[in-house]
């Protein structure tokens, strides 16, 4: 449990820095749509969402209150994989093995 807290205290820091730099050197709508002009900048944006989209399927497993579900979902939308860190050191500091950190209390 302790490399699962790592990994995610990990990306949200990696991914805080990245968007603290990107807020600070450069216009999201402009870089947005130079980033989609080029081909593997439109694979890297759809790789992105896709991974989210399955992080996001795992939280609907996990969680058993819609709302909750909702919120992160809306999360992973806008901060992307910073989320995703902060859901995972969540998710791993609750559970108390593995079994409950995939698959929540609930199951």
């Amino acid at each position: 449990m302790i490399a699962v807290r790592v990994i995610g205290w990990g990306t949200a820091l990696a991914m805080t820095g990245a968007i603290i730099y990107g807020v600070s050197s450069g216009g999201f709508g402009d870089d947005a749509s130079a980033i989609w002009a080029l081909p593997w900048g439109r694979v890297s944006l759809i790789d992105l969402y896709a991974g989210l989209v399955i992080f996001g399927a795992w939280i609907a497993v996990r969680e058993t209150n819609r709302a909750r579900i909702a919120l992160w979902w809306l999360a992973l939308a806008v901060l992307g994989n910073f989320a995703a860190g902060v859901y995972l050191v969540t998710a791993a500091m609750l559970a108390a093995d593995m079994r409950e950190l995939l698959m929540g209390k609930a199951h």
